[in-house]
């Protein structure tokens, strides 16, 4: 049966090369027809992009609504549009619940039907503050995955009288329990919002001593003043500090070495500038 099947196939294969009436279909194809749809394709295509500037620079907002309802078409007949979402996966909301979410994507179906993930993720930021990044992807055809990281709060800002929550990079958090975050470093001067990732990174070299920072000011707008709960005041330089925050590290893992300090300054390159407590003082003086 196979064989046969293969013979019938090499005859139908020889007739279309050996046919007469065939191959000067063929030929004419080739030489007239094919030129003339090549021609009026790029004639085609031509015209188009001149159709498309000429809209662009003359009409824009008839190549706007023709895109809008395009877009609605598309997503429509691809089943793209929000249709019952079946399930709805999300991960990294500790402060946010789910329902929370959900609710920002039932506001988004409202004021824009169709499913576009911008629109969605823009609604969800406008909705919940606390959303610092978000990516969203769909399983067709009713599977919604979300992913969100949230502000991390770092610091209180004090600014003109106000208290402000911020991360990292400085961004301002919404909150409105201050109580949960009491224990947070505070800073204070102009600037010291948009300077606090140079905090940040030196915090992170030894978290065991950062713990007991107090407070923190950005003095003259260039450098760092940074306090402690037991009061002791240390003055960081413009630049390198975090070479600056390694001399304080080995400083602090002397022994008793910070004990009786009121100030250690740390401004001028390969120097440390050492101020004693008034009682410490008067000690050695009597000794």
């Amino acid at each position: 049966m196979s064989s046969q099947k293969k013979k019938i196939q090499q005859k139908i294969h020889n007739f279309f090369l050996t046919n007469i009436l065939l191959r000067r279909v063929r030929i004419f194809f080739s030489q007239k027809v094919k030129p003339i749809l090549i021609k009026c394709g790029l004639v085609l295509a031509f015209l188009l992009i001149l159709a498309f500037i000429s809209l662009k620079l003359f009409k824009p907002d008839i190549l706007q609504k023709f895109y809008s309802q395009s877009r609605v078409y598309f997503f429509t007949q691809l089943n793209s549009n929000y249709g019952e979402l079946a399930q709805i996966n999300i991960v990294g909301n500790s402060r946010l619940s789910k329902d929370q979410i959900i609710t920002a994507i039932n506001e988004s179906k409202k004021s824009k039907p169709e499913f576009l993930i911008q629109n969605l993720v823009d609604e969800i930021k406008t909705q919940l503050p606390w959303v610092s990044q978000i990516t969203i992807t769909r399983s067709l055809p009713n599977t919604l995955n979300i992913t969100i990281v949230e502000f991390a709060p770092f610091a209180i800002w004090q600014n003109d009288g106000r208290k402000y929550l911020i991360d990292k990079d400085g961004n301002i958090v919404p909150f409105e329990d201050q109580e949960e975050f009491r224990n947070m470093v505070t800073l204070s001067g102009k600037g010291a919002n948009t300077n606090v990732r140079s905090l940040f990174n030196i915090f992170v070299i030894d978290p065991k001593l950062s713990e007991n920072v107090f407070s923190a000011t950005w003095v003259g707008d260039r450098r760092w003043d940074i306090r402690f709960e037991n009061g002791l005041l240390i003055k960081l330089p413009e630049n390198n500090i975090s070479e600056a925050w390694q001399r304080l590290i080995k400083i602090n893992n002397m022994h008793g070495s910070l004990l009786g300090l009121k100030i250690i300054d740390l401004r001028i390159a390969d120097k440390i500038y050492l101020e004693y407590n008034d009682s410490v003082i008067k000690e050695l003086k009597n000794l």
